[in-house]
């Protein structure tokens, strides 16, 4: 047995955590994933997720419970994988299994971060290979509405975008990509006001702030493009109207959005994120729009919470 309680690079019980109704998952991908993990380990079980929450109290289980795994792996989209970690991560075990992310959602932004675009089955046997580099990653807390944040969190466009997403047609990337192109018609910045750790570092007319984690939203914008994972540190992104949206939103494909004015770049381990006209400040994390009636959010870093497994060579992210 090694420090993280694997044996080797043989897990000899997996259980794969799905979202049967995913973006990207469809039965056939599910049943060529579950072939792969048979011939690598002594014991694979499925476990679909039949409503919202279900897949955090499937992991706590796993993380915790009788039924404890040596690998949970994640099928699903972005929200998926946030309920997913909140099983593992709040439920109460000392050292909670590892995690293996494999694409099956719209975006699929968790996955590039780890993995970027390769092949799920290259990703997949380099976990069950011992090929994979073991990573605690940071995550985001938010006290109120109490939440983990694991990818990202946004303000402003983004999170009017990710409204207008989830009712389009459109599928993959391109779902969010037209969604953004269709809210740059109507939005309005907001007033507001970014501290990081106390300290302002952008006030005045915001087009977005976006809070990670990740470096990719929407898989394509590069939007927190120094972004490392498990630094202990949040990276924040402000997109004032010193830009046009239309402008930044070109330049984040390469991360070249920060070299311009209008862009307001900074780390730290506490991030508050304010609207200043009195209204709520509307906000998405992780795919999901969260109602609120606040105009203030706080977002904390938690150093290191999460164990995953990812590739050698993405050691940014």
């Amino acid at each position: 047995m090694d420090e993280f309680g694997t044996y080797g690079s043989r897990f000899p019980n997996i259980v794969i955590i799905v979202n049967p109704r995913a973006g990207s998952t469809t039965p056939e991908y599910l049943s060529a994933v579950t072939d792969v993990c048979r011939e690598h380990s002594d014991h694979v079980r499925v476990a679909p997720t039949e409503h919202p929450g279900h897949a955090t109290a499937l992991a706590a289980d796993l993380a915790a419970g009788a039924t404890r795994a040596d690998l949970v792996v994640c099928i699903g989209g972005d929200g998926t994988l946030r309920d997913v970690v909140a099983g593992l991560v709040g439920g109460g075990a000392a050292a909670p299994p590892p995690l293996a992310v494999l694409p099956g959602g719209t975006a699929n932004s968790n996955y590039r971060s780890l993995w970027d675009d390769v092949p799920w089955q290259q990703s997949l046997l380099a976990v069950l290979n011992g090929d994979a580099d073991h990573r605690h990653l940071d995550l985001a807390r938010l006290a109120d509405p109490a939440r983990l944040v694991v990818l990202g969190l946004s303000t402003g466009l983004f999170a009017e975008a990710t409204d207008r997403a989830r009712n389009s047609p459109v599928a993959g990337r391109p779902r969010y990509q037209q969604a953004i192109a269709e809210s740059l018609r109507t939005y309005r910045p907001y007033p507001g006001r970014v501290l990081v750790d106390g300290a302002v570092i952008q006030s005045g007319r915001t087009i977005l702030a976006n809070v990670g984690g990740g470096r990719h939203r929407a898989g394509v914008l590069n939007v927190l493009p120094r972004s490392i994972r498990d630094d202990g540190l949040l990276d924040v992104c402000v997109l004032d109207t010193g830009i046009p949206a239309e402008k930044a939103l070109e330049l984040m494909r390469t991360g070249d959005h920060l070299d311009v004015a209008g862009s307001t770049y900074a780390r730290g381990r506490s991030v508050t994120l304010e609207r200043l006209d009195g209204l709520p400040l509307h906000f998405e994390h992780d795919g999901e729009v969260v109602p609120t009636e606040r105009g203030t959010i706080t977002v904390d870093v938690l150093p290191r919470a999460l164990h995953v497994l990812a590739s050698p060579k993405r050691t940014g992210g």
